[in-house]
Protein backbone atom coordinates (compact mmCIF):
# COMPACT_ATOMS: atom_id res chain seq x y z
CA UNK A 1 0.00 0.00 0.00
CA UNK A 2 1.74 3.19 -1.15
CA UNK A 3 1.84 5.98 1.38
CA UNK A 4 2.41 9.64 0.85
CA UNK A 5 2.26 13.05 2.46
CA UNK A 6 0.52 16.15 1.21
CA UNK A 7 1.47 19.53 2.64
CA UNK A 8 -1.53 21.88 2.56
CA UNK A 9 -1.24 25.62 1.82
CA UNK A 10 -1.34 26.34 5.57
CA UNK A 11 1.60 23.97 6.15
CA UNK A 12 -0.34 21.04 7.62
CA UNK A 13 1.01 17.60 6.72
CA UNK A 14 -1.65 15.09 5.69
CA UNK A 15 -0.53 11.47 5.53
CA UNK A 16 -2.50 9.28 3.16
CA UNK A 17 -2.60 5.69 1.94
CA UNK A 18 -3.44 4.52 -1.55
CA UNK A 19 -4.69 0.99 -2.17
CA UNK A 20 -4.74 -0.32 -5.74
CA UNK A 21 -6.79 -3.05 -7.41
CA UNK A 22 -4.88 -6.36 -7.44
CA UNK A 23 -5.03 -6.70 -11.25
CA UNK A 24 -4.33 -3.11 -12.21
CA UNK A 25 -6.84 -0.43 -13.19
CA UNK A 26 -10.26 -1.82 -13.96
CA UNK A 27 -11.89 1.42 -15.08
CA UNK A 28 -13.84 1.88 -11.85
CA UNK A 29 -13.89 5.34 -10.32
CA UNK A 30 -11.47 6.04 -7.48
CA UNK A 31 -12.84 6.27 -3.95
CA UNK A 32 -11.83 8.73 -1.24
CA UNK A 33 -12.70 7.55 2.26
CA UNK A 34 -13.51 10.33 4.73
CA UNK A 35 -13.89 9.94 8.46
CA UNK A 36 -14.54 12.29 11.32
CA UNK A 37 -11.73 13.62 13.51
CA UNK A 38 -11.86 10.58 15.83
CA UNK A 39 -11.67 8.01 13.04
CA UNK A 40 -8.58 6.25 11.76
CA UNK A 41 -7.63 5.22 8.24
CA UNK A 42 -7.21 1.61 9.44
CA UNK A 43 -10.92 1.52 10.35
CA UNK A 44 -11.61 1.20 6.62
CA UNK A 45 -9.47 -1.93 6.01
CA UNK A 46 -12.34 -4.34 5.23
CA UNK A 47 -14.21 -1.98 2.92
CA UNK A 48 -10.95 -0.94 1.24
CA UNK A 49 -10.11 -4.56 0.41
CA UNK A 50 -13.55 -5.14 -1.13
CA UNK A 51 -13.46 -1.92 -3.15
CA UNK A 52 -10.01 -2.81 -4.48
CA UNK A 53 -11.25 -6.28 -5.43
CA UNK A 54 -13.97 -4.55 -7.44
CA UNK A 55 -11.37 -2.48 -9.31
CA UNK A 56 -11.42 0.82 -7.40
CA UNK A 57 -8.31 2.75 -6.39
CA UNK A 58 -8.92 3.71 -2.75
CA UNK A 59 -7.38 6.63 -0.87
CA UNK A 60 -7.76 7.18 2.86
CA UNK A 61 -6.22 9.64 5.27
CA UNK A 62 -6.48 10.90 8.81
CA UNK A 63 -8.66 13.98 9.12
CA UNK A 64 -7.18 16.77 11.14
CA UNK A 65 -8.85 17.56 14.43
CA UNK A 66 -8.87 16.60 18.07
CA UNK A 67 -12.10 14.64 18.35
CA UNK A 68 -14.40 17.63 18.01
CA UNK A 69 -16.20 18.60 14.83
CA UNK A 70 -14.15 21.00 12.74
CA UNK A 71 -16.31 24.09 12.39
CA UNK A 72 -14.45 25.63 9.46
CA UNK A 73 -13.78 24.44 5.94
CA UNK A 74 -10.29 23.00 6.49
CA UNK A 75 -11.53 19.42 6.14
CA UNK A 76 -13.17 20.22 2.81
CA UNK A 77 -10.06 22.01 1.55
CA UNK A 78 -7.89 19.07 2.65
CA UNK A 79 -10.04 16.53 0.77
CA UNK A 80 -10.10 18.70 -2.36
CA UNK A 81 -6.33 19.22 -2.21
CA UNK A 82 -5.75 15.49 -1.88
CA UNK A 83 -7.99 14.66 -4.86
CA UNK A 84 -6.19 17.27 -6.96
CA UNK A 85 -2.73 16.22 -5.76
CA UNK A 86 -3.38 12.59 -6.74
CA UNK A 87 -5.28 13.44 -9.95
CA UNK A 88 -8.29 11.39 -8.84
CA UNK A 89 -11.17 13.68 -9.74
CA UNK A 90 -13.97 12.92 -10.00
CA UNK A 91 -14.09 10.38 -7.18
CA UNK A 92 -16.66 8.52 -5.14
CA UNK A 93 -16.69 9.96 -1.62
CA UNK A 94 -17.45 7.42 1.09
CA UNK A 95 -17.82 9.24 4.39
CA UNK A 96 -18.56 8.19 7.93
CA UNK A 97 -19.76 10.31 10.84
CA UNK A 98 -18.54 13.92 10.65
CA UNK A 99 -16.82 13.06 7.38
CA UNK A 100 -20.33 13.27 5.90
CA UNK A 101 -20.31 17.03 6.38
CA UNK A 102 -16.96 17.26 4.62
CA UNK A 103 -18.22 15.11 1.73
CA UNK A 104 -21.42 17.12 1.31
CA UNK A 105 -19.55 20.43 1.46
CA UNK A 106 -16.99 19.23 -1.09
CA UNK A 107 -19.77 18.10 -3.45
CA UNK A 108 -21.38 21.53 -3.06
CA UNK A 109 -18.25 23.68 -3.34
CA UNK A 110 -16.33 21.68 -5.97
CA UNK A 111 -18.85 19.46 -7.78
CA UNK A 112 -16.35 18.59 -10.53
CA UNK A 113 -14.27 16.66 -7.95
CA UNK A 114 -17.15 14.39 -6.88
CA UNK A 115 -18.90 11.59 -8.73
CA UNK A 116 -21.13 10.03 -6.02
CA UNK A 117 -21.63 10.34 -2.26
CA UNK A 118 -22.02 7.47 0.19
CA UNK A 119 -22.73 8.69 3.72
CA UNK A 120 -22.49 6.29 6.70
CA UNK A 121 -23.81 7.39 10.08
CA UNK A 122 -23.56 11.00 8.98
CA UNK A 123 -25.11 13.75 11.11
CA UNK A 124 -28.68 14.54 9.97
CA UNK A 125 -27.75 17.93 8.54
CA UNK A 126 -25.04 16.30 6.38
CA UNK A 127 -27.66 14.14 4.68
CA UNK A 128 -29.83 16.92 3.29
CA UNK A 129 -30.82 16.64 -0.34
CA UNK A 130 -32.80 19.86 -0.48
CA UNK A 131 -30.28 22.04 -2.32
CA UNK A 132 -31.33 22.36 -5.96
CA UNK A 133 -27.67 22.32 -6.99
CA UNK A 134 -27.09 18.96 -5.29
CA UNK A 135 -27.08 16.68 -8.32
CA UNK A 136 -24.77 13.95 -7.07
CA UNK A 137 -26.28 10.49 -6.56
CA UNK A 138 -26.21 9.86 -2.81
CA UNK A 139 -26.58 6.73 -0.70
CA UNK A 140 -27.22 7.28 3.01
CA UNK A 141 -26.83 4.32 5.38
CA UNK A 142 -26.58 3.59 9.07
CA UNK A 143 -23.60 1.40 10.02
CA UNK A 144 -25.84 -0.71 12.24
CA UNK A 145 -27.44 -2.05 9.06
CA UNK A 146 -24.51 -4.51 9.15
CA UNK A 147 -25.73 -6.88 11.85
CA UNK A 148 -23.93 -9.73 13.57
CA UNK A 149 -26.13 -12.12 11.54
CA UNK A 150 -25.10 -10.55 8.23
CA UNK A 151 -21.95 -8.41 8.54
CA UNK A 152 -21.79 -7.87 4.77
CA UNK A 153 -25.10 -6.02 4.41
CA UNK A 154 -23.40 -2.63 4.49
CA UNK A 155 -20.73 -3.72 2.01
CA UNK A 156 -23.37 -5.21 -0.30
CA UNK A 157 -25.41 -1.99 -0.25
CA UNK A 158 -22.33 0.05 -1.19
CA UNK A 159 -21.36 -2.35 -3.98
CA UNK A 160 -24.91 -2.40 -5.36
CA UNK A 161 -25.07 1.42 -5.33
CA UNK A 162 -21.74 1.73 -7.12
CA UNK A 163 -22.78 -0.83 -9.71
CA UNK A 164 -26.17 0.82 -10.26
CA UNK A 165 -24.74 4.33 -10.59
CA UNK A 166 -21.70 3.38 -12.66
CA UNK A 167 -20.52 6.23 -14.84
CA UNK A 168 -17.51 6.64 -17.08
CA UNK A 169 -14.51 8.39 -15.54
CA UNK A 170 -14.36 12.01 -16.62
CA UNK A 171 -11.25 13.91 -17.59
CA UNK A 172 -9.84 15.54 -14.45
CA UNK A 173 -7.76 18.16 -16.25
CA UNK A 174 -9.99 21.00 -15.05
CA UNK A 175 -9.82 19.82 -11.43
Amino acid sequence: MPRGTLITPDGTRIAYRTDLPPRGPAGRPPALLLDGPTGHAADWDDLTARLCEDGHRVVRYEARGDGRAVEDTRGTADAAALLRHLGLAPAVLIARSEGGRTARELAYSAPHLVLFLILLDAPPDACRNSDARDTHPTLTLRADQATSHDPHTLDAAIRQFLHRTRAPRKDAAHA
